[in-house]
């Protein structure tokens, strides 16, 4: 047993399916409390209450983000990663056993902290194990965070409708159970730190970095602006809510295989091209959400978005780890942090627009304002320093002390 469990773990595949499982309970977790709301022993109601609760759960992303960065380049991932697992099993029951609204908070607080530990410790364990592959991988994994915002919604209601209250949380505090088994045992242990006291500020302000953080922020907002107004579009039209699901779920599985496609892509074009490329694709499948009549369009759009979406997302999320390499540095975790709070930031910033926006425009005229939002990023992220045109494999060789802008630091992009 112990041979096997060692040969499991030294497996490929291990790291990236303990990721994706992480991120998928993440996501999962955030979802299943959307139907279950109303029902919370907490009586939470009011709308001032539930915009308390949204803001609590931001709150704890963007305190605990920069928190976990720190830590996971001096104690490595893993820890951090077996603390995100706690704080989600601790939020599971103050969700469920919570009778008073300051322990719900309490419990969005520890959902969101726990966010924060697997999003920056997770991504930098894909970066580090996966040097070779790192778009591709990136996309791989972020599936389970599809996976689990489609997921979470539908089992949440469908357990509440076979058990009442109590059994959706009973059901997702083993599957935390079987995320922290899997960190435990199958986790490989943390590999020693190479940079004890890494120049933070420097790689952090290295504009290659800026700039993926503003594509990250960027392709958070294109998908957040669905999130909340199609559903509802699609109720207006008479889908059921076993419809839209099955409409999120057809579209996560077209990201899933987008991937494959997106990396070959990105080693033939160069990144930056590639996310441009995705950003003009997404401002023109946006708008088609609205345009399209009838479920099996608005599906194909929807997957079309979907797909523009990981050619923003997945090279984004590899050129921040490429970043660290050039600099011959080990502080992955720090730049993920900036992935996290940049699209923490696109995401309440699209939520925040999509709210004001309802009351006065139309659907089709907030997605047509999104594209164009979209578009004007466009010449930022260009006039950025250029990108690299594949992962670098063999960190070591950058010189570290190489400036932002010099060839060393940056491979030339074409």
């Amino acid at each position: 047993m112990v041979s096997f469990l060692a040969g499991l773990r030294n497996h490929r595949w291990t790291v990236l399916g303990i990721v994706a499982y992480a991120l998928f309970m993440d996501y999962f977790i955030y979802g299943l409390i959307v139907p279950l709301g109303p029902y919370s022993p907490a009586k939470v109601t009011s709308q001032s209450q539930l915009g308390v609760l949204y803001g609590s759960y931001a709150l704890g992303v963007l305190v605990a983000t920069p928190i976990f960065g720190y830590l996971g380049d001096r104690m490595g991932c893993r820890r951090p990663m077996i603390i995100g697992v706690a704080l989600s099993a601790l939020a599971t029951a103050l969700f469920c056993c919570g009778a008073h609204y300051y322990l719900v908070i309490v419990a969005r607080m520890a959902q969101g902290a726990a966010a924060a530990a697997t999003w920056t410790a997770g991504l930098a364990l894909i970066a580090e194990n996966y040097p070779d592959k790192r778009v591709q991988m990136m996309g791989l994994a972020m599936v389970g965070s599809t996976a689990g915002s489609v997921v979470g919604p539908l089992a949440g209601g469908w357990l509440f409708d076979k058990g009442g209250y109590e059994l959706p949380f009973l059901i997702t505090a083993a599957m935390v159970a079987i995320d922290a088994c899997l960190l435990i045992a199958l986790l490989p242990k943390d590999k020693g730190v190479a940079q004890k006291s890494p120049d933070l500020k420097a790689i952090l302000l290295d504009r290659s970095v800026l700039v993926a953080g503003l594509s990250v922020a960027v392709a958070a907002a294109g998908w957040g602006i669905i999130e909340p107004l199609l559903p509802d579009q699609l109720r207006q039209l008479g889908a059921s809510p076993g419809q839209v699901g099955l409409l999120f779920t057809i579209s996560t599985i077209a990201y899933g295989f987008a991937a494959p496609l997106v990396a070959w892509v990105s080693e033939k074009i160069t990144i930056k091209k590639t996310i441009c490329f995705g950003i003009c694709a997404m401002s023109l499948a946006l708008p088609l959400l609205a345009l399209a009549r009838g479920l099996p369009l608005i599906g194909l759009s929807l997957c079309l978005v979907n797909v523009s979406y990981a050619f923003v997302l997945n090279p984004t999320s590899a050129e921040l780890g490429n970043a660290v390499d050039r600099r011959g540095m080990s502080c992955y975790a720090a730049v993920y942090a900036v992935y996290n709070i940049t699209y923490s930031l696109g995401m309440m910033g699209a939520d925040f627009f999509a709210s004001t926006a309802a009351e006065h425009l139309s659907f089709l005229y907030i997605l047509l304002s999104m594209s164009v939002m979209l578009l004007l990023c466009i010449p930022l992220i260009l006039k950025g320093v250029a990108v690299s045109v594949a992962p670098v494999a063999q960190p070591a060789v950058v010189a570290q002390d190489a400036s932002p802008s010099s060839p060393e630091s940056l491979a030339r992009d074409p």
